[in-house]
């Protein structure tokens, strides 16, 4: 039998797409492994058993890296940004499909679960710790792909189609994506809020706010948008003020008996005697 000379590695989300290097070497004798998809084998030329050249799917790193290490060619296709991203929604899909836990949720049962995973990525921020940054990053992305499974479910709307807005979203409010030249911030942020205000073609300047976020940040939303529209004087400011001082103080003292409470309980978790 030949010896392995080179092996091409087909990617497992797109197995019909091959490595620009190895085109010139796929005319001649190949061999073909198993796990090579029938569709793209029959792409191929017949699989010659014993030749140097082999075509494989991606997978086996171990086995890979060692024969690579022994001197044999490995052709892998290059990795496209995003593609994690394809396969967390085909497991996603996949889970759905089962018809378990995860095909009983609504948007309104997983909205819990997409403020906690929102808290826990700021806490990662502030805490400064980049590894838990990306885990809690990934809990996000989750909701993200839950709830578009759950509007395809229903035939409203699905993963590509919010991707798909956003990139709208993006190209259209970003003109400096097609400029050369250094980008001028304060000019990117204006044209951004000229664009955005275009789009959204708002009635009052107190359409869009997200009346679900906590009091004291509506507070804030809604004094900022008030003084944009030129209507600051509509705003109570001190019966406001009054009002989110006491938020803050109520805040800051249910925050501080809720940290005594978790030392309290870690301290029996550590020793139940106490």
């Amino acid at each position: 039998m030949t010896e392995i000379s080179t092996i091409v590695l087909l990617d497992p989300l797109r197995p019909h797409v091959f490595p620009l290097e190895a085109l010139s070497l796929l005319s001649g004798p190949i061999r073909i492994d198993d796990d090579v998809p029938v569709s793209v084998r029959e792409a191929l030329p017949k699989s010659t058993p014993g030749a140097g050249v082999i075509v494989m799917m991606a997978g086996d790193d171990a086995a890979v890296s060692a024969q690579a290490e022994a001197g044999v060619h490995v052709i892998r296709a290059a990795p496209v940004q995003g593609d994690r991203v394809v396969e967390a929604a085909s497991i996603m899909d996949r889970l759905w499909s089962r018809g378990g836990w995860e095909a009983t949720q609504t948007h309104e049962s997983l909205s819990v679960y997409l403020v906690e995973e929102t808290y826990e990525v700021l806490d990662a921020i502030r805490s400064g710790d980049e590894i838990d940054l990306r885990e809690e990053l990934g809990d996000l992305l989750l909701q993200v792909l839950f709830h578009s499974r759950i509007a395809q479910a229903h035939n409203v709307f699905e993963l590509d189609d919010v991707a798909a807005a956003l990139i709208e979203k993006l190209i259209h409010r970003s003109p400096h994506l097609t400029s050369s030249g250094v980008v001028d911030i304060a000019e990117q942020e204006r044209a951004w809020d000229e664009l955005k205000a275009a789009e959204k073609a708002r009635s009052s300047a107190m359409d869009g706010i997200a009346t679900s976020q906590p009091p004291i940040l509506l507070a804030a939303k809604v004094r900022a948008r008030a003084e944009k529209a030129g209507l600051s004087d509509a705003v109570d400011e001190e019966e406001l003020e009054r009002l989110v001082a006491q938020c803050k103080q109520a805040d800051a003292a249910l925050a501080g008996a809720l940290h005594l409470l978790i030392g309290a309980i870690r301290a029996r978790e550590a020793d139940p005697s106490l």
